[in-house]
């Protein structure tokens, strides 16, 4: 005779599957802590291939990308960003020539077409920890662009100006007299939900049009440096702090997503994660000649 076969009574069964639950909520932590730490490595590694990009810009043409001239309009150097002057240092090439030929039929830059970078997305421009800018997007007046995490430090309080990105023929090595090291030239700033801000193609600081801005570069210490004053946002002197996407007023310091800091690009190419302690320092590291004497957190 056949010994008949035990089975699991509801209790045992209630019991297992509590117990993988359990199991499963412990580990749930962990998972997204290595998530966490493999998304920020991946950012920091977007950004030294910006710093390399920047260098091989600078090899070429002997200074930093400018910031936008007084000069006639359908150039490439008024209409794009930095980040647009270094499509062809980061294999864009055929995007850069494109928009160079657009440069010479529009003058608006946010003009689609002939302007398609204005709406192409560029993967190394954009944090991991971001997945809302791996699409073009609309901002809240209707207007489809693709976005960016990365602004340059322009300066920053009495040092507006004073930062990397200069204006033309745009900032050498040489004028960086604080030294390489010790000198921020770009952050991460996710652009708010509503869009205010980010744009990575087009050289607009602000768009006057829902007060939108800072897109490519940022300012410290002000909320908006060009009239009209932004009514939704007072005046701020963070330089750097926690931030949310739904408050649009974050768009005007450095912050992250990965949360207790964010990195930064310096000027000699190297990548640092700096805690939101660093906020009162910040400014003196953005400023390229200000003789300040700075120590780096550990």
């Amino acid at each position: 005779m056949a010994k008949a076969r035990r089975g699991m009574t509801l209790l045992e069964s209630l019991i297992v599957i509590v117990v993988i639950m359990f199991l499963i909520s412990q580990a749930l932590p962990a998972i997204q802590r290595v998530r966490g730490a493999a998304d920020r490595t991946s950012c920091q590694n977007n950004l030294r291939q910006i710093g390399q990009a920047l260098h091989l810009y600078h090899g070429d043409h002997g200074r930093f990308p400018p910031a936008p001239p007084l000069v006639d309009r359908f150039m490439p150097e008024r209409q794009l960003s930095w980040l647009a002057l270094l499509l062809p240092y980061i294999d864009q090439k055929p995007l850069y020539d494109q928009s160079v030929q657009a440069c010479a039929i529009s003058g608006n830059p946010m003009q689609v077409p002939p302007h398609v970078g204005a709406i192409t997305v560029i993967r190394l421009y954009v944090c991991p920890t971001d997945s809302r800018l791996l699409a073009a997007r609309k901002d809240d007046w209707g207007t489809l662009a693709a976005f960016g995490s990365y602004l340059a430090a322009s300066g920053g309080y009495s040092r507006v100006g004073k930062g990397y990105a200069g204006t033309l023929p745009g900032r050498s090595l040489a004028e960086v007299r604080d030294g390489p090291s010790y000198t921020v030239c770009v952050g991460e700033r996710p652009p708010p939900d509503s869009g205010q801000g980010g744009w990575w193609y087009p050289n607009i600081a602000f768009d006057t049009r829902g007060h939108r801005g800072p897109n490519a570069e940022l300012v410290l210490g002000t909320v908006m440096p060009y009239l009209p004053f932004d009514p939704q946002c007072s005046l701020t002197y963070r330089s750097t702090g926690p931030g949310r996407t739904t408050n649009p007023c974050d768009r005007f310091h450095f912050w992250s997503l990965h949360g207790g800091g964010g990195n930064f690009l310096f000027v000699d190419g190297s990548v640092r994660f700096l805690a939101y302690s660093v906020d009162p320092i910040l400014p003196d590291l953005i400023s390229i000649d200000g003789g300040e004497m700075v120590t780096l957190p550990d």
